[in-house]
């Protein structure tokens, strides 16, 4: 940025503009199912926004849609698993979307499903990374709410993970796996 251009408003662009669309849709995102609840109403959504911000505690944000059913029965269970997709996790993925979904364990084979179940929060098998959250805030954004948390706890495993460019689901890089970190 020159000196010129400090200070001057830049012009303000929408989503309703088609090149800006492409444009914010072409970066990559690491694509996510946050996974929440009891065995009985066990819950998830799938998002392509969380951010992890490195600190002590670290912390992760996600914005979810304002009046949308994952946000409310989210924030109802104030502890969440954000499990980092592998990229042969497409089907969870788009499972974790659809709006009609049933609730409980039961709504995947049991082989999806991490055991045994240590956390306050269900997880999910093959993930290439976990974070166990705790939600400690939220801000309006938009038509969107923010939704902070501290990491309590992660786990990382190994393989490509899942991500999200122009609107397609793809394989990113294979990675090695690491050791837990509890805080």
């Amino acid at each position: 940025m020159t000196s010129a251009a400090v200070g001057r408003p830049s012009p303000r662009a929408t989503t309703a503009d088609p090149a800006l669309h492409r444009t914010v849709r072409n970066f990559v995102t690491g694509v996510a199912v946050l996974t929440y609840g009891s065995a009985e109403a066990a819950e998830g959504i799938t998002v392509s926004t969380l951010i992890v911000i490195p600190g002590d505690p670290p912390m992760v944000c996600v914005a979810l849609r304002c009046g949308s059913r994952g946000l409310s029965s989210l924030l109802a269970a104030s502890t969440f698993m954000a499990n980092g997709l592998a990229a042969e996790h497409e089907y969870l993925a788009r499972h974790f979307a659809r709006r009609h979904r049933p609730r409980g364990l039961d709504q995947l084979p049991p082989e999806a499903w991490a055991e045994p179940r240590t956390c306050a929060a269900p997880r999910l098998r093959g993930a290439v990374s976990w974070l166990e959250c705790r939600i400690v805030r939220t801000v309006g954004v938009g038509g969107h709410e923010l939704v902070m948390a501290r990491v309590l706890s992660g786990a990382a495993g190994s393989g490509a993970p899942l991500v999200n460019f122009a609107g397609a689901l793809l394989a990113g890089p294979s990675c090695t796996p690491h050791t837990e970190r509890k805080q």
